[in-house]
C-alpha cells in the first residue's frame, strides 16, 4: 500500500474510535430543556460526528477518486451474491442481494431487538408517553448515525483498500475496527463485538458486490431505530 493509503486507513481508525470519546464529551450538553438528557446528548453527538464525517467524504474523494465514486451511490441492489457456505450464505440460482438483503436484514433486526432487550429493557420501567417524539428522533439520529458509521467504517475502509487487499480480506478489516468499539457501544460487551463485528463484514460486502451504499446504509439504519427507541423508552 502507498503511504496515502496507509494515511487513510489510520484516519478511519482514528474518527472510529473518537466516536466512543465524542460520546462521552457530548454528556450532559443541554441544547433545548424541555428535552431528555439524552435527546440532548444525541443531538450534539449527531452534529458534530456528522460534521467530522462530510470532512472525512471530502478527503476521501480527494485522494481516492475513482473508486470513491465507484461506491458512493446507491448501486446495484439486485446484483450477484458471492457464496460463503461457512456462515450459511448459500444463495440459490435465483437469488441476488435484493432477496438476500431483505432476507438477511430481518435476521439481523431480530438478533439486534433480542440482544438490545437483555441489555437495556430487561428489568426497566418503559415509558408509554411520547410514543411520536421518541419515533421522530430515533428516525432522524438513525438516519444520521447509520450514514457517520457507514461512511467512515465501511464505505471508506472498501474505497481505501480495494485493489490493495482482496476483495474476500476487506470485509475482514471493517469487521474489525466496528467489532471493537462495539464492546463500548449498543449492543456492548461481547455480544456487541459479535453482533456489530458480523454486521460489519456483511454490510462491507455488501458494498463491494453491489458497488453502491443502499444495503449498508439501510441494514444499519433499521438497527439503530431498534437501539435508539429502546434507549429513549427506558431514558426519563
Amino acid at each position: 500500500m502507498k503511504l496515502k493509503d496507509v494515511a487513510l486507513l489510520l484516519l478511519i481508525i482514528v474518527l472510529t474510535t473518537s466516536l466512543i470519546f465524542v460520546g462521552k464529551w457530548t454528556n450532559g450538553i443541554v441544547i433545548f430543556d424541555n428535552l431528555s438528557g439524552l435527546i440532548n446528548q444525541q443531538i450534539a453527538y449527531q452534529a458534530i460526528t456528522l460534521l467530522y464525517t462530510i470532512l472525512f467524504l471530502f478527503i476521501l474523494w480527494w485522494f481516492k477518486r475513482a473508486e470513491f465514486q465507484s461506491y458512493f451511490r446507491k448501486g446495484n441492489i439486485s446484483a450477484e451474491i458471492s457464496p460463503v457456505p461457512m456462515v450459511g450464505i448459500k444463495p440459490k440460482p435465483n437469488e441476488n442481494w435484493f432477496h438476500f438483503g431483505r432476507n438477511i436484514g430481518i435476521i439481523i433486526s431480530v438478533v439486534t431487538a433480542i440482544v438490545i432487550y437483555f441489555q437495556i429493557i430487561k428489568g426497566n420501567e418503559i415509558s408509554g408517553s411520547n410514543i411520536l417524539t421518541i419515533l421522530l428522533f430515533s428516525i432522524v439520529f438513525s438516519l444520521s448515525n447509520s450514514f457517520v458509521e457507514e461512511s467512515i467504517t465501511r464505505l471508506g475502509v472498501v474505497v481505501v483498500l480495494k485493489g490493495k487487499l482482496k476483495e474476500r480480506t476487506i470485509p475482514l478489516i471493517s469487521a474489525l475496527i466496528f467489532g471493537i468499539v462495539h464492546y463500548w457501544g449498543n449492543p456492548g460487551g461481547i455480544a456487541g463485538v459479535i453482533v456489530a463485528g458480523f454486521l460489519g463484514w456483511f454490510l462491507a460486502k455488501s458494498i463491494l458486490e453491489t458497488k453502491g451504499i443502499f444495503w449498508a446504509w439501510l441494514i444499519h439504519f433499521v438497527q439503530d431505530v431498534i437501539i435508539f427507541s429502546a434507549r429513549f423508552l427506558v431514558t426519563p
